[in-house]
């Protein structure tokens, strides 16, 4: 009998109907769980080591980029450096090395002069010795003859010399001042173009080298023209000239290289470089045969894992919500299953099985929907991952996902024996008779832990933790309690006879059925209501935190680019002076200077003043930011939220009226509550106080440096200060009115506008910062990422709630078949009997979802504590429901409506089959 019921176990997972389906759906949702965890977790690392790779300038130096430069002293020829190359290659996630040299002849001879030429003809030109492996694929040909035989000129040399490809060229190297001398000729295999500045070749490539590439002899601070060739050209030039070819050996990272590869990738270059460092140089440290390295590798590795543990800290909360749900949801199926299974168990305890016996049966029932659960459960988290998740490589995860996902199956098999279990022992041994069964009151309990959780969450300080999490689901589970409450409470009010129409009939019924149905109608729209909820809510927390970060961008940054500014004269050519003041006891010159004005600039560009200035109203220091208010709003970055429209619709009120009638400068205060009631005040700008009004008054504006803040229009406010303007060009090297204002550059065109403005001018900024840079920052890429994940809890939510849905409705059609069959018979039909019973599922589907945005609007005021990392950043989270979330969540009602509906519309073979309990 015992390897009967363990074979009939064994198969019997799947002989339950729609019961097989929720058990497995269950252990599908824990399995994608457990999966999902490890999986998401390297897709961020590898998408945020691929952003850290992207944002690499092409300007960066090799310590910054993703290769690495190994210069030893092994030996004068370039045979000598195989063992280099050999050891690079060694090393996993690496490109072929490159081997090239450097001319360091006239290193080699300091302090003696040394200087190396080029001549054809007449014409004479500076230049030193470079080589590559294959110079026609490193450089930017303009003419090129076929082979590598010969040296590669630069362009501006090549017009100087009047050289073409195929002619012959003489090259003259000069030591010492008795004019030793060593000449030899070569070939011009090919004439390649120079970068903007005119001297190195172009392209990304010899933008690493700069600063590794020979500098010129007479002005050392320039990079030298190069010559360059293959090895093979190039050594036997060096040595026909006596000069020194310096090797190095060069690899970059391999595209599409995953953050745990460049990782490894990192170590193996730190032992490199360590053992060849070990090694003394020849010469000293000093020597140009010195040992050189340069590699940026694990420094975007490290900079690349600061973000991932941001990351990391906001999604792990999140990724044991996850889990926990998929258990729970098993422990709830497996509790449901013990309540229909009643009898079963009763006649189990009957024949003598022992509970531990029944658990072991149980766990084998369940055996076969865990395995294929767990097997779909990790393909689902696989390509939701890879299809929905962060864009980052899965490669290395994917066992640790199976491992995952089969701990957490064991975990819910271990569950449902163990309720099986317990459900068998009550019944082993009952309570006593004299002992009366007491229902415990879950549905005000969830409504108090509800109202508790909410007032203590509403009530603390800083950001959520992990256990805040569950504070949404405990108030939509209460709202849902209501909801279910609610329709029995109204279908009590309404008359009880079945009336004569037939088409109120059907919603008589209808009405009459979601009224009643009892604690599984209530748990099935607790359950629905949740999960909606939960849909709804997370999916607006996406697009609330998206919009909230897009907005503290812009305030954080200004605009997608800002150069400060040596003063704004710097570009403006027609900039005038401030007229000299021959006499210093004569009182200083006030009024606009005359032709004073903004700096003209293209469209997407702006200067703006910044500088302190103590309030009177508080007597703290306050920001004043100076603009020219009709370009500004063109050029500063606005958000998607009201305080930033607020604060675009004030600057254009500013450039209507930038004064008021008093002739005093109107001003905007930002985020000043000490200013709020008063309207004017004056404000001490240079040496002079000036007159300010207030013209409106906004909660956050683009620019802000974390505190409140004045924003006043340029022409008037400036204009005031006479010679201390600065916007004048200085008479001497200390810039006019620099201790006033320190002026900056801002530009839509994020760093590429900002480089064709100054560029144009003659101007290179010490620095450019850019919103790009602040959108990839650890915090807002690791909060988008948690948001993202939290989506994925969610839909395993609503998942439950369409399987919930179509559970009770099939066990609810089994109970009242009698019902139907008798309302058919009596004269309704049989079709109106199934409109009735739809009709009673998209009641109870519109019950639900109605709840659902109720309980997410109920919500609203804990938004923030719930959603914001950096509570002390302006503007303020404003949490709002996302159309697409809306969308979405009536989509999944309405297929749990229809899901419910096709589980309901099967018409048993014998009629009086439907009499018997199923």
């Amino acid at each position: 009998m015992g390897d009967r019921l363990t074979a009939a176990a064994v198969l019997g997972g799947f002989r339950q109907r729609a019961w097989s389906l929720l058990t497995l759906s269950a252990f599908l949702v824990l399995a994608a769980a457990g999966a999902a965890a490890p999986m998401f977790a390297e897709a961020s690392d590898n998408a945020t080591f691929q952003l850290r790779r992207d944002e690499i300038p092409p300007t960066a130096r090799q310590s910054d980029a993703a290769v690495v430069r190994l210069s030893a002293a092994v030996g004068s020829k370039s045979a000598d450096q195989q063992a280099v190359v050999d050891d690079m290659r060694a090393i996993p996630h690496l490109t072929e090395p490159d081997l090239t040299g450097g001319s360091i002849g006239a290193e080699m001879v300091e302090p003696r002069f040394w200087e190396l030429t080029v001549s054809l003809g007449a014409a004479t030109e500076r230049a030193r010795l470079f080589a590559v492996t294959k110079p026609s694929a490193e450089l930017t040909k303009t003419a090129a003859a076929e082979g590598e035989e010969g040296l590669w000129l630069p362009r501006p040399m090549a017009d100087t010399l009047g050289a073409h490809t195929g002619d012959r060229i003489n090259l003259t190297v000069v030591v010492g001042t008795q004019g030793e001398r060593h000449q030899t000729t070569s070939t011009v295999a090919g004439i390649y173009a120079v970068d903007g500045e005119g001297r190195l070749p172009a392209g990304p490539t010899w933008a690493l080298r700069r600063g590794d590439t020979p500098g010129d002899t007479e002005y050392e601070t320039l990079p030298a023209y190069l010559l360059v060739g293959t090895p093979a050209t190039v050594e036997p030039l060096a040595k026909a000239l006596d000069d020194q070819i310096f090797w190095s050996v060069e690899a970059a990272l391999e595209p599409g290289t995953t953050l745990a590869e460049a990782s490894r990738t990192a170590g193996a270059v730190e032992d490199l470089r360590r053992a060849y460092a070990t090694r003394q140089p020849p010469e000293g440290a000093d020597s140009p045969l010195a040992f050189r390295f340069a590699s940026g590798i694990g420094r975007i590795v490290a900079i690349a894992r600061e973000t991932t543990e941001t990351v990391r800290h906001r999604t792990r909360p999140v990724e044991w919500a996850a889990i926990g749900v998929g258990l729970a949801s098993v422990l709830a199926v497996a509790l449901l299953s013990a309540r229909r299974r009643e009898r079963e168990l009763r006649h189990a305890v009957s024949v003598g099985l022992a509970p531990a016996r029944v658990g072991s049966l149980w766990l084998l029932e369940s055996l076969l929907p865990a395995v294929l659960g767990a097997a779909l459960g990790w393909l689902a988290a696989w390509q939701l991952v890879a299809r929905l998740g962060p864009p980052g490589a899965i490669e290395e995860s994917k066992s640790q996902a199976a491992l995952t996902a089969g701990l957490v199956t064991l975990a819910g098999l271990l569950a449902v024996a163990g309720v099986a279990t317990a459900a068998t022992s009550r019944r082993v041994r009952p309570m006593a008779p004299t002992t009366a069964r007491r229902h415990v009151p879950w549905p005000a309990l969830v409504v108090v832990a509800a109202l508790v959780s909410a007032a203590g969450l509403a009530g603390a300080g800083g950001p959520a933790g992990g256990i805040d999490l569950l504070v949404p689901l405990l108030v939509l589970a209460a709202v849902g309690v209501v909801a279910g409450w609610l329709p029995s409470r109204l279908a009590a009010r309404r008359r009880t006879s079945l009336p004569i129409s037939p088409r109120r009939a059907i919603l008589w019924i209808a009405r009459r059925r979601l009224g009643s149905g009892g604690a599984e109608r209530r748990l099935a729209v607790v359950v629905v209501t949740a999960g909606l909820g939960m849909l709804l809510f997370a999916l607006s927390a996406v697009d609330s935190t998206a919009d909230s970060a897009v907005d503290r961008v812009a305030v954080a940054a200004g605009a997608e680019a800002v150069a400060p500014l040596e003063g704004s004269y710097v570009l403006d050519e027609g900039a005038p002076s401030p007229p000299p003041q021959r006499d210093p006891f004569a009182p200083r010159l006030t009024g606009p200077v005359p032709g004073v004005r903004v700096p003209p600039l293209p469209p997407g560009n702006t200067v703006v003043w910044h500088t302190d200035v103590l309030s009177p109203v508080d007597a703290e220091q306050k920001d004043l930011l100076i603009i020219d208010p009709a370009r500004f709003r063109e050029v500063a970055l606005w958000g998607r939220g009201a305080d930033l429209a607020a604060a675009r619709a004030a600057v254009a009120e500013l450039a209507s009226e930038p004064m008021a009638a008093d002739r005093s400068v109107r001003v905007i205060a930002v985020a000043d509550p000490a200013s709020a009631k008063v309207d004017s005040f004056p404000l001490k700008v240079g040496f002079d106080f000036q007159d300010f009004t207030v013209a409106a008054r906004v909660a956050a504006f683009p620019g802000m440096h974390g505190r409140p803040m004045y924003v006043a229009a340029a022409d008037p406010l400036l204009g005031n200060l006479g010679v201390d303007d600065p916007r004048l060009a200085p008479l001497t090297a200390m810039p006019a009115g620099a201790q006033v204002a320190q002026a900056s550059l801002w530009s839509s065109g994020g760093a590429t506008g900002i480089q064709a403005v100054t560029a144009a001018k003659g101007v290179r900024p010490e620095r450019v910062d850019t919103a790009a840079a602040l959108r990839s920052g650890a915090t807002y890429v690791g909060t988008a990422r948690a948001r993202g994940y939290q989506v994925a809890i969610a839909g395993y939510l609503a998942l439950l709630a369409v399987l919930t849905l179509g559970i009770y409705a099939q066990r609810t059609a089994v109970q009242r078949r009698p019902a139907d069959l008798m309302l058919a018979r009596v004269g309704l039909g049989r079709p109106r009997v199934v409109q009735a019973r739809a009709l009673e599922f998209v009641l109870l589907a519109a019950v639900a979802l109605a709840a659902a945005v109720a309980g997410v609007a109920a919500l609203y005021p804990l938004g923030a504590r719930l959603l914001d990392d950096q509570p002390v950043l302006l503007p303020r989270y404003a949490f709002h429901f996302s159309p697409l979330g809306l969308a979405v969540t009536a989509g999944a009602a309405v297929l749990a409506t229809a899901l419910a509906v096709a589980l309901t519309a099967t018409r048993p073979a014998v009629e009086e089959a439907a009499y018997r309990d199923d």
